[in-house]
């Protein structure tokens, strides 16, 4: 299994890294020729050597710096005052076009190819980006299942759930088929849907049902 190897930055660190990565997301690793990256970045063949011993090592710290880079950006501006029926439409479409994004289904198919290169599981790249959604939702079904809104008791579990409903409908049909197209008409829809299976599932029993659920028990 391949390891990432450690790189010197130098004064042209920043140029050669941006060079090597739009070529990789553009022709794959087998594809990426050193004559191009190098036209690319606007430096010499050995000024790349100088940073790198091979193309290997270049890829691995390309895809890393692109993974720090696609991380920032996600928030979710989402009014505290709203319903979870209001809000979860609101927030499953945030998620599918930040994920949708053409930067990052490159980055995941590309990463998702050729993970083993960095000694990475083949879903880490998504993993990574993931857990910044997680992290940026669970506050929401926190306050939600806190005040009643929701009847969830583990909303570390829920929030995994939503995040992979949210994903499925659009994210996974862009990644694995590059002809695809999202407008944001499919993202209502998938929004709607998704939000009213979650809502479904979590929604707390209304008085006449919980007194059902009571008599069965």
């Amino acid at each position: 299994m391949a390891k990432c190897q450690a790189v010197s930055p130098g004064r042209k660190f920043d140029q050669v890294i941006r060079g090597a990565t739009a070529i990789f997301l553009r022709d794959g690793f087998a594809g990426a020729s050193v004559d191009d990256i190098a036209a690319e970045a606007q430096v010499s063949k050995a000024t790349l050597y100088s940073y790198f011993p091979d193309k290997t090592a270049m890829f691995q710290e390309a895809m890393r710096a692109e993974a720090a880079r696609l991380e920032d950006g996600f928030a979710l501006d989402i009014d505290t005052d709203l319903s979870p029926d209001q809000a979860l439409p609101l927030i499953i479409a945030a998620i599918a076009a930040w994920m949708a994004d053409p930067a990052r289904i490159n980055f995941l198919r590309l990463h998702l190819a050729e993970a083993g290169r960095c000694g990475t599981p083949p879903g880490g790249g998504r993993d990574r980006l993931v857990r910044i959604i997680q992290d940026a939702v669970q506050p929401h079904l926190d306050r939600w299942a806190q005040s009643g809104q929701l009847a969830i008791e583990d909303t570390g579990l829920a929030t995994r759930q939503l995040v992979a409903l949210s994903l499925s409908g659009i994210v996974d049909g862009l990644l694995f088929d590059p002809r695809s197209r999202m407008a944001k008409a499919d993202t209502d829809v998938v929004a709607r849907s998704a939000a009213q299976l979650f809502l479904r599932a979590f929604m707390p029993a209304s008085p006449p049902e919980r007194r059902r659920r009571a008599g069965g028990q």
